[in-house]
């Protein structure tokens, strides 16, 4: 067994040093795994990036927003609509909006910003506008069980810490409720939805695999569908192309980690105490 432990330390070293991991065994005449990474890693990062910012920020205001109108008939149907949008699978969502607003098959097309080719995915040097269209919906497609999950947390956490000393404080001090609820209130729930988003990650980064496919989007994770079998013209399972990129999910998972911690030790004073 000590025999095989040199050429696992090589493969394990050229792996997480040198992202090179092999050829696709199935693809004859392809560039290595590792070309393939270089093409397609940004657009990893541009679609995680994103729909992590999406999914916290916009879940993180309604929740504030929905504290500051509890039971109100906007706010019954935003915490209603968040359980639809936490349960629904990301790729069933992404295909709904497809058949609704696609230039190609969409009942109400919206060619601007449904434009799946993939020469509309441009890098935001070259042309920012278009880079940004292309990515929006994916953005909000993958960000939205996030959002769901950040919008309940961050309701019933601040409606919760409403009758907390330091909440009464400022508003004895005459500040209106809705800089209570923002300064006092809803920075409570901030640490909480940190801590939600840590446990949520790897099902993050799964569904950016999924939408990535769903939106033809030309990420590293896109060459999943052909690892799988999925793709006529490449018959048959990739098992490197596989280990690649079950491989570069895990690396993004812990990077994505390793960055909630410390936007958890920013944010609560407590954690920066035990560090």
């Amino acid at each position: 067994m000590l025999a095989y432990f040199p050429h696992l330390y090589h493969d394990v070293e050229r792996a997480l040093l040198h992202f090179d991991y092999g050829r696709a065994v199935l693809w004859p005449g392809s560039p290595s795994i590792h070309t393939l990474w270089v093409r397609g890693y940004a657009a990893d990062l541009w679609l995680l990036a994103g729909g992590l910012t999406v999914g916290v920020v916009l879940g993180t205001r309604l929740g504030v927003w929905c504290a500051r109108h509890p039971r109100s008939p906007a706010t019954r149907v935003l915490e209603g609509s968040s359980m639809i949008f936490y349960c629904l699978p990301v790729w069933l969502f992404g295909f709904l909006l497809l058949f609704a607003f696609d230039p190609d098959i969409g009942r109400y097309p919206i060619p601007y910003f449904f434009d799946i080719r993939p020469r509309t995915y441009v890098s935001p040097l070259t042309n920012p506008w278009d880079w940004f269209r292309s990515y929006l919906v994916p953005w909000f497609v993958v960000g939205a069980p996030l959002a769901a999950a950040a919008l309940r947390a961050t309701v019933s956490l601040t409606l919760d810490e409403l009758g907390a000393d330091h909440v009464r404080t400022g508003r004895a001090i005459g500040l209106r409720e809705p800089v209570v609820l923002r300064r006092y209130a809803a920075p409570v729930a901030y640490a909480s939805v940190t801590q939600l988003v840590w446990a949520h990650l790897p099902v993050f980064v799964t569904n950016a695999m999924f939408v990535e496919w769903v939106f033809n989007m030309p990420g590293f994770f896109g060459n999943l569908r052909r690892a799988i079998d999925k793709d006529p013209a490449f018959p048959g399972v990739d098992i490197p192309m596989l280990q690649a990129v079950t491989l570069w999910a895990a690396i993004l998972t812990i990077l994505l980690a390793i960055l909630a911690d410390l936007a958890l030790a920013r944010i609560d004073p407590r954690v920066r105490e035990t560090l």
